[in-house]
């Protein structure tokens, strides 16, 4: 059976929507996420499907009543009916939500799975809030900036969208694909002395990864931290997902930002991509360095420390670097 489905933009239901045919046996998955991509949304994994006050994530929960994995789930277990609602939730800290309304359902001969009828409105900017782009619809043409003005001369192309959901599948299958990840990382400030080599299965999560490269530099994860990709911090939703998700390639660079007050900045460079998963998902093959010294007060108290001008924290070689050691404290840590 084939479902056609209402997807309209929050507020802006008129300016912004598609009509969409789906098969009933699509996985919940791929519904949201193809929702995303025919709403021009890039952040994939940042979403949440609701249905009769539960909601459904994409990533792992704890479930609860009202909370649920998406796992398995398909289209055709929500109880299908003619002007049936659901809600999906997202990019959260811009306000973005799509009401999904059941218009039809019938047979049909078509193979596809999730097909773009037709639509309104080019669609969402990722990072923009949803009052932002209620106003850039509502202003006047004087008010508005070159690249609002840019957006609102786009138009939409069912052709061009349904190419780029195609195009997100293929992308999706390689980016799954069982991976190892060569980094080289070290220390903002003292680039040469202190870094690591590090290889990592691509399906670790990200706190896991930030917190094993943040112990291979000698943090004691006692203190916050992030990871910036680009000018971009990834919000904390990005924690519960695989590295995989980020898609990343050879060449790339990323930072992962520790503690605040003393701003540790520990640069990465992802030198290689390896096919296949290693003996440890996580590991350092290589260093150079003893690393950070917590709330020393950053790399001008560590240096203070290394050169013998503040004792206070006691008495350390910057040259100090024992590959077991180091390895076996992320061992400890996981």
């Amino acid at each position: 059976m084939k479902v056609l489905i209402n997807v309209t933009l929050g507020e802006l239901a008129n300016r912004v929507n598609r009509q969409i045919e789906v098969d009933e046996n699509i996985s919940l998955r791929d519904l949201c996420e193809f929702i995303i991509i025919s709403m021009n949304g890039s952040k994939i994994p940042i979403y949440e499907f609701e249905d009769n006050n539960i909601t459904y994530y994409p990533y792992f929960i704890e479930e609860t009543e009202n909370a649920k994995n998406i796992g398995n789930s398909l289209f055709k277990d929500f109880n299908l009916k003619k002007d049936k609602q659901f809600t999906l939730e997202y990019n959260f800290e811009n306000g973005y939500f799509f009401e999904i309304v059941v218009d039809a359902i019938y047979e049909s001969q078509d193979k596809s799975v999730f097909k773009v009828l037709s639509g309104k409105g080019y669609g969402i900017i990722d990072d923009t809030h949803l009052l932002h782009l209620k106003l850039i619809f509502n202003s006047k043409e004087e008010y508005l900036t070159k690249t609002e003005k840019q957006y609102l001369e786009k138009t939409f192309d069912y052709i061009e969208c349904n190419n780029n959901i195609a195009k997100y599948v293929a992308d999706r299958e390689e980016m799954f694909l069982p991976k190892r990840y060569v980094f080289n990382v070290s220390l903002y400030g003292f680039e040469k002395e202190i870094k690591r080599k590090i290889v990592v299965d691509n399906d670790i999560q990200i706190y896991d990864f930030c917190e094993c490269v943040i112990t291979a530099m000698n943090g004691d994860l006692s203190h916050l931290y992030g990871i910036k990709i680009g000018k971009q911090y990834l919000d904390e939703y990005y924690n519960d997902l695989e590295l995989y998700y980020l898609n990343l390639k050879e060449k790339q660079r990323l930072k992962i930002i520790y503690d605040w007050g003393d701003n540790w900045i520990f640069n990465l460079t992802l030198s290689k991509i390896i096919p296949d998963f290693g003996d440890e998902d996580f590991k350092v093959i290589s260093g150079k360095g003893y690393g950070i010294i917590d709330d020393v007060g950053g790399v001008w108290g560590l240096q203070d420390v290394f050169d013998g001008n503040d004792t206070s924290w006691g008495n350390y070689d910057i040259n100090d670097f024992d590959l077991e050691e180091c390895n076996k404290n992320i061992r400890n840590m996981q």
